[in-house]
């Protein structure tokens, strides 16, 4: 298991405390952000073993984090999961930028924990 903490991005509420909720139960050390800004401002100072990152949020999207991974931190870029009900950002996501999956909302847990799992063992 990764020692280095999961960065969950998410601007709603319930999904986001569900996930870290979650991720907590399978041991593994949770941080998150309510949108992109506040995940560029985490990802400027820590490292991530994985982010799990929405698309649609306010004042900056998903694809505005990877655009920010992809020339500040291209290490940690090829270690994001999308999580997103838009499946056509996801397939821009998938397309232009070095998301590691794509996870389409709604999803079930099991789902979920084993991306989680198969992000951190590349």
């Amino acid at each position: 298991m990764s020692k280095k903490p999961v960065l969950v991005v998410d601007d709603d509420d319930a999904i986001r405390t569900l996930v870290e909720r979650v991720l907590r139960r399978e041991k593994y050390e949770v941080e998150s952000a309510r949108d992109g800004h506040e995940a560029i401002e985490k990802l400027s100072r820590n490292d991530y073993g994985t982010i799990l990152l929405d698309l649609m949020m306010p004042r900056v999207d998903g694809l505005g984090v990877l655009r920010f991974l992809e020339t500040e931190r291209p290490h940690v870029a090829k270690s994001v999961i999308v999580m997103t009900a838009n499946l056509h950002g996801a397939a821009e996501a998938a397309r232009s930028k070095p998301a590691f999956t794509v996870l389409p909302k709604p999803f079930e847990l099991d789902q979920l924990i084993s991306h989680v799992r198969n992000c951190l063992a590349t």
